[in-house]
C-alpha cells in the first residue's frame, strides 16, 4: 500500500475509534488497523455503563488484602493468579504501592473531571445522525446493597462522590423500588448516581466505525506483524499484506499494547484484567423482557445489570491471570445465577459466557501521551474497566497533544513513564 497517512492507529475499539474521530475532526488523514474487534474486543462485551460514579481508582487501600482473602474462593469477583512472571510482579508491586489514601485523593479529581468531560463528548457524538444504535441514555445508576458491609461501602462511596461534586442520593428499599420496580435482587437500599448512563457497547462501536468511515478514515482489517522505525521515529506498521506508512502512530491496542511498545523500547506497565458477561436478548429477539430500565450494580456480589436496547447484560469479575481468555464457569457462576433470577434458566442456559481482557494500569489511571524515546508515537491504553467511559476523552486528549494544542486537562497524571 503506497498511501501515506498523517496518523496510523493500531486498535479499532472504542478508544482507537475515538482517537480517529478527534484526529479527523482536526483535519488529519487517518488509518485504523484492527482485527476481530466485534468478536474479541473488550469494547463489545463490557457492562455498557458510563460511570461518573467510578471516581475511586482501582488501586485503593485494602484491595490487595481482599484479593488474597478471595484467592481460595472459586466464585470470588476478584482473582489474582499467583505468577513469577517479572512483568506481572513489577505491575503488582506498583499496584500495591499505589493502594494508599494519598493516591485515592490524587485520583478522584482526575477521574471525575475526565469522566464528566468524556460523557459530554459522548452526548455530542450520539446526537449526530447514525448514532441511534448506540443506545445512549442518561438513566442514572443504582448501587444496591443487602448486607451491612456492602451498605457501608456504598454509603462511604456516596459521601466521597458528594464531596467531589457529583449528584448522588441515598435510598431505602422503598425508594429504590419506586425507581426500579422490576428488581429481583435482594437489597435493603441503594445509592443513586444520577449522572451515570448506559450504552449498547457494540451498537456504539458500529456507529463509531460507520461515522469515522464517513469522515474518510481508512479501516484496515489485518494482523499487525511489527512496527517499523528509523532511528527514534516511527515510519510504518507491517501487516500480513502491506506496510501502512504514517507520520505519527497511536497505539490503542488495549491489553495487547505492551506487546507493541516493547518493540519500540518501552516496557509498559500494564496487565490484562479478565471480565465476564452474559447477554440475554429481549422477547422480540427470542429471549425475555425483564421490565428493567435502570443499570444496577449489586455491591455485595460485584455484579452489574445493564438493560440495553434488545436485551439485558449481566457482567462482573476481575481476574489478573495473564492473557488467558478461557471461561472459568465457577467464576462465571454468580453472574449466570443472577441472569437466571431475572430471565429464567431456560433463557440463560443456551447463552455462552463472554470473556474479555481490559487493560489495567497499576494506579487505575489510563496511559495517554507520548511514548518515551520516540518522536512520533503515542499511547492510549490502560483504561481498565473505564474504556468505553473514557474513550471520547482519550481521543480528544490524544488529538490535542498530537496537534500541538493545549489539552483541556493537565496530561501529567496520564504520563506513560510515571512508574519509572
Amino acid at each position: 500500500m503506497s498511501e501515506r497517512f498523517d496518523a496510523v492507529i493500531v486498535g479499532g475499539g472504542i478508544v482507537g475509534l475515538s482517537c480517529a474521530k478527534s484526529l479527523t475532526d482536526q483535519g488529519a488523514r487517518v488509518a485504523v488497523i484492527d482485527r476481530g474487534r466485534y468478536q474479541e474486543s473488550a469494547s463489545t462485551g463490557n457492562a455498557g455503563m458510563i460511570v461518573p460514579s467510578h471516581i475511586v481508582p482501582l488501586s485503593a487501600p485494602g484491595v490487595i488484602a481482599k484479593g488474597m482473602k478471595w484467592l481460595m474462593n472459586p466464585e470470588s469477583p476478584l482473582y489474582i493468579k499467583p505468577s513469577a512472571d517479572p512483568a506481572f510482579m513489577k505491575w503488582l508491586w506498583a499496584f500495591q504501592r499505589h493502594c494508599t489514601q494519598a493516591h485515592v485523593d490524587h485520583g478522584i479529581p482526575v477521574l471525575r473531571d475526565s469522566i464528566l468531560s468524556s460523557l459530554r463528548l459522548l452526548e455530542d457524538w450520539c446526537s449526530l445522525p447514525g448514532f441511534e444504535g448506540a443506545g445512549l441514555a442518561k438513566t442514572g445508576l443504582l448501587m444496591l446493597h443487602h448486607g451491612e458491609k456492602a451498605r457501608k461501602e456504598n454509603l462511604e462511596l456516596a459521601e466521597i462522590a458528594d464531596e467531589a461534586g457529583l449528584i448522588v442520593e441515598t435510598l431505602d428499599e422503598a425508594g429504590t423500588r419506586s425507581l426500579e420496580p422490576a428488581l429481583k435482587t435482594d437489597f435493603t437500599g441503594s445509592v443513586l448516581f444520577k449522572q451515570d448512563a448506559r450504552v449498547d457497547p457494540e451498537g456504539l462501536l458500529r456507529a463509531m466505525d460507520a461515522h469515522v468511515r464517513s469522515l474518510g478514515v481508512s479501516i484496515i482489517d489485518g494482523n499487525v506483524r511489527g512496527l517499523q522505525k528509523s532511528g527514534q521515529k516511527f515510519v510504518g506498521v507491517k501487516t500480513d499484506d502491506a506496510v501502512i506508512q504514517g507520520d505519527q502512530l497511536v497505539i490503542a491496542a488495549g491489553s495487547w499494547t505492551p506487546k507493541l511498545t516493547k518493540g519500540l523500547g518501552t516496557k509498559l506497565l500494564l496487565q490484562p484484567a479478565k471480565g465476564y458477561s452474559v447477554t440475554i436478548p429481549s422477547a422480540e429477539n427470542g429471549g425475555v423482557d425483564t421490565g428493567m430500565h435502570m443499570p444496577c450494580l449489586v455491591t455485595d456480589q460485584k455484579i452489574s445489570i445493564t438493560p440495553m436496547p434488545g436485551g439485558i447484560r449481566f457482567s462482573g469479575t476481575l481476574g489478573l491471570q495473564g492473557y488467558d481468555l478461557s471461561v472459568d464457569e465457577r467464576r462465571a457462576g454468580p453472574i449466570r445465577r443472577h441472569a437466571e433470577l431475572y430471565c429464567g434458566e431456560e433463557h440463560v442456559r443456551p447463552i455462552p459466557t463472554w470473556a474479555g481482557l481490559r487493560p489495567a494500569s497499576p494506579d487505575g489511571l489510563p496511559f495517554i501521551g507520548s511514548l518515551p524515546g520516540m518522536d512520533n508515537v503515542w499511547v492510549a491504553s490502560g483504561h481498565g474497566m473505564l474504556g468505553v467511559t473514557l474513550g471520547p476523552f482519550t481521543g480528544r486528549m490524544i488529538a490535542d497533544m498530537m496537534g500541538g494544542t493545549t489539552p483541556e486537562m493537565n496530561p501529567s497524571a496520564f504520563r506513560i513513564d510515571r512508574f519509572n
